[in-house]
């Protein structure tokens, strides 16, 4: 399971809203146990979906002549996934990936 940067923000600002709002009736120190725990689940979505098997990172709607000719030098793909937002809203219409169709229909 992977998220998108957008619900990965979401998740965020939900957390930090939480804070505000816990702040206003819970002691300092409460306080600053919730804003530690809130920080251990950010670092966390990051990785979330993070699986080491082969393929795992291959983002959603990208073939596997893709991937494996595109996405794998690219920059932009982490454990999590493809970090580029074209490719969250239309996979396989990012630079690398038209790039890589022109340069194959030229050949």
């Amino acid at each position: 399971m992977s998220l998108t940067n957008e619900e990965k923000g979401l998740i965020e600002e939900a957390l930090s809203v939480y804070l505000q709002l816990a702040a206003r009736q819970a002691p300092p120190q409460q306080i600053q146990q919730l804003a530690a725990v809130a920080q251990g689940i950010v670092k966390k979505l990051d990785n979330l979906g993070g699986d080491s098997t082969p393929g795992a990172n291959k983002p959603t709607g990208i073939s596997d002549e893709w991937y494996e000719n595109v996405c794998l030098s690219c920059d932009k793909l982490g454990p999590g996934g493809c970090a580029d937002k074209v490719t969250e809203k239309y996979p396989g219409k990012c630079d690398p990936v038209l790039h890589y169709e022109r340069a194959k229909s030229v050949k």
